[in-house]
């Protein structure tokens, strides 16, 4: 027989009493890790308590506690502070006890309803205590604008030649028997480490000081805002928009990132020493892309932004392109022609800037312009193939220490470090998605790399489109040219949407697609040259707005047929149509929406923020002197403006001789923040260029006074001037060495000064003789 509704309460609360005193021993609450808020009640106190509110139940107070179950919770609201609702939801769902019967006195069935009072137990929402968004869930976003639509996969002509407006010169040719590279696969040494025959002109080895080299009697290159060329093509043609190679590739690579969903790239045609290294882009590869839009009678320019990082001009890499690039495609007497040393060839004249070879072609909304390297006839279809210098591994690691770095050789084709091989591995995963649209633009078969360490070349390689292709796309024909449409059609999009955003103006745009599953393209907008129109009426708080700022976020979807798929599968697989589904938002940008959009930019600014190593010898207290005294472009000397425009020489050098420079100031902050010591792995690379520079020196020792052997030509007579400088340093430091040894031993100390003058002097390069 079971116990009456009575019996069953007296025995929940007397459970419920044995296990609370449990719990006040031990100083914690029932279902919680939290510690007691309030004094911890005598047995005493709560047997009284609970007889209490028993008596009151069966003397017609039962309106206040409706059943067991709310008899329960009310004890521990009064006992306790707080309940841990995580293990609250464990409990076992309970059962539903009877109304009582209508004999009790002063009982009403749903009085408690309004009586009940706050429930101070229910589930918290406040955002201290919520778990937040599962990260693969994005959330909606307030949004003014939102469109959408699909790339189909249907193929067509990307890019239509246009004739250039004006007379052009000649496109370059390859000197010095390099012609052959182009029609043999793989790398071919400057000098086999084996034989030690030189494959090419001993002189190609020993690269001239960029400081020596006279970049104003370059041809100059123009920006595609200064291109009135560019600019007469756009019109003619209808087109809103115009760019260059240098100005689209990056916002071409950040929407590849997201149509692709951040493919990684192929490497299992190398070693097996590379099985287990990074497939993903490198992070200087990943880098927001910041372009400017510029405004002009109904047609955009792009421009890359000049104001990306302060410095630039100090990289060495900027000017080696362009060095090398006339270094490999002109005879050596005329190269010699460029260097300060030698005059100026008569009647020359550098105030006159002619064009350089360009390829200008359509697409449907823009008019694109590449700069023509070089041409064989004897290539596949136009001939034409860019020229890429590619400076070894501890140079890009370490770029300010160029001097040390020099040091580092080739010495081998496979491996992890000092070889070929593992500079196309970095190819792969930092260049060859840029090259590859470049070479599209341009209507390019491929691309003449030549690896180097800023005094001495060591190789080169021929790499054509196809081989690119494989490397980021997969073996299937036609990928590349199918990623190149879809990502075209996409700029188009995208760039409505940009200047839609401030009509008929100029603006600064920055792309990133962050690394990682499921990320969408960003893309912020912010006028050049912010004119509030209440500016005029003289109100002078609007000196003080900022200039106002627009976010545009562009997903996309792959169909690989009429099944959702990964843009990684679809990009490779060429069996089946790639239908891309997109989305384009504008985020609300109300005021108190533009404090996130901005604090979104300074983000992608950061991670493309890159501390420099400290060079050997240099410390943080004369780094300034250090810095300020560096001059790549030799305009100290001649007074005249020069700017790189893009990474490594890829499209020259912009020469200006109508203004004088202006210098500019860098405060205490910036060399407070942008310098370094060098870690452990710059150390080991400074070690290897060390280590380089002594197997240079024992080379050079064992080949003073041989004659050479060059293959195809014989013997001649030449000696390495570079070796030569070298040897001289190491005899000078020996010297120094053992004459300090001496006066120490004296007590003197002249020599040890002596000695850390010598040892800290910098080695000079020469050019070829």
């Amino acid at each position: 027989m079971g116990l009456s509704k009575q019996g069953r309460l007296q025995f929940s609360l007397s459970r419920l009493l044995r296990s609370t005193q449990r719990y006040a021993q031990r100083g914690v609450q029932p279902n919680s890790s939290k510690p007691l808020i309030q004094s911890t009640p005598s047995s005493s106190s709560l047997n009284e308590d609970l007889t209490r509110r028993l008596r009151a139940i069966t003397n017609g107070e039962a309106n206040k506690y409706s059943d067991a179950n709310m008899v329960t919770e009310t004890l521990k609201e009064g006992l306790w502070s707080s309940v841990d609702e995580k293990k609250k939801k464990k409990k076992k769902k309970k059962k539903r006890v009877p109304e009582p019967e209508s004999g009790l006195a002063g009982w009403s069935g749903e009085s408690w309803k309004g009586d009940w009072g706050e429930d101070k137990l229910r589930f918290s929402t406040s955002p201290s205590q919520s778990r937040g968004t599962p990260p693969h869930i994005s959330l909606p976003i307030a949004y003014s604008r939102r469109i959408e639509g699909l790339l189909e996969d249907t193929p067509k002509v990307v890019l239509q030649d246009l004739s250039p407006p004006t007379k052009q010169n000649p496109v370059a040719t390859l000197h010095h028997g390099l012609e052959r590279v182009l029609f043999n696969p793989g790398v071919h040494w400057l000098r086999d480490p084996r034989s030690l025959v030189y494959n090419f002109s001993p002189a190609l080895g020993i690269i001239p000081k960029v400081a020596d080299f006279a970049f104003e009697r370059l041809t100059g290159f123009i920006r595609s805002s200064r291109d009135d060329d560019l600019w007469a093509l756009a019109k003619q043609e209808k087109r809103k928009f115009g760019g260059s190679t240098s100005s689209l590739s990056g916002m071409l690579c950040h929407i590849y990132f997201l149509l692709s969903g951040n493919k990684s790239v192929d490497t299992s045609t190398l070693s097996l020493d590379f099985r287990r290294e990074n497939l993903a882009f490198t992070p200087g590869q990943r880098m927001a892309a910041s372009v400017v839009f510029n405004y002009r009678n109904g047609v955009y320019s792009i421009d890359s932004d000049s104001d990306k990082e302060e410095g630039a001009d100090k990289n060495i890499l900027l000017w080696m392109g362009t060095i090398l690039e006339k270094y490999l495609t002109m005879p050596s007497e005329e190269f010699l022609s460029h260097l300060r040393s030698r005059p100026a060839p008569p009647g020359k004249n550098t105030d006159e800037s002619t064009r350089e070879a360009y390829r200008y072609s359509k697409s449907e909304k823009f008019v694109l312009r590449s700069q023509l390297d070089c041409h064989d006839s004897r290539l596949p279809g136009t001939g034409v193939f860019d020229i890429k210098t590619r400076a070894c591994l501890p140079i890009r690691m370490d770029i300010l220490n160029f001097e040390e770095s020099s040091g580092y050789v080739i010495r081998k084709n496979l491996g992890l470090v000092e070889s070929f091989e593992r500079e196309y591995f970095d190819l792969i995963r930092s260049a060859f998605l840029k090259y590859q649209f470049q070479a599209r633009i341009g209507n390019m078969d491929g691309v003449f790399v030549a690896y180097h360490n800023t005094a001495r070349m060591f190789g080169f390689q021929y790499v054509p489109l196809e081989e690119m292709d494989e490397r980021l796309f997969g073996s299937a024909p036609g990928a590349g040219d199918r990623v190149f449409q879809k990502c075209m059609e996409t700029l188009e999009l995208v760039s409505d949407e940009i200047i839609a955003c401030f009509p008929r103006q100029s603006v600064k745009c920055t792309f990133e697609t962050q690394d990682g599953m499921g990320k969408d393209l960003n893309i912020w907008v912010e006028p050049l040259n912010w004119q509030p129109e209440f500016m005029k009426s003289g109100f002078e708080q609007a000196k003080a707005r900022q200039t106002p700022i627009k976010q545009i976020v562009v997903t996309a979807k792959s169909f690989c047929g009429n099944v959702p798929a990964k843009g990684a599968r679809c990009v490779g697989t060429m069996d089946q149509p790639w239908t891309v589904h997109w989305t384009i938002t504008h985020r609300s940008s109300d005021s108190d929406k533009e404090d996130e959009i901005r604090a979104s930019l300074q983000a992608a600014k950061d991670r493309r923020f890159r501390a420099y190593s400290l060079p050997t010898g240099i410390s943080p207290q004369n780094i300034r002197d250090w810095w300020d005294a560096l001059d790549f472009s030799g305009s100290k000397k001649i007074n005249v403006p020069i700017t790189p425009v893009d990474d490594e020489g890829n499209e020259g050098i912009e020469v200006g001789l109508s203004n004088v420079p202006t210098k500019k100031t860098t405060d205490e902050s910036f060399f407070r923040d942008n310098f370094t010591p060098p870690d452990s792995r710059i150390q080991y690379l400074r070690d290897l260029a060390n280590s380089g520079r002594e197997e240079t020196i024992r080379i050079g020792l064992e080949d003073r006074g041989r004659r050479k052997v060059v293959l195809g030509v014989g013997e001649i007579d030449w000696e390495d001037t570079l070796a030569e400088q070298e040897i001289s340093a190491q005899i000078q430091r020996k010297e120094a060495t053992a004459e300090a040894a001496t006066e120490r031993a004296e007590g003197g100390t002249h020599g040890l000064a002596q000695t850390q003058v010598v040892g800290t002097q910098n080695v000079v390069d020469v050019g070829p003789k």
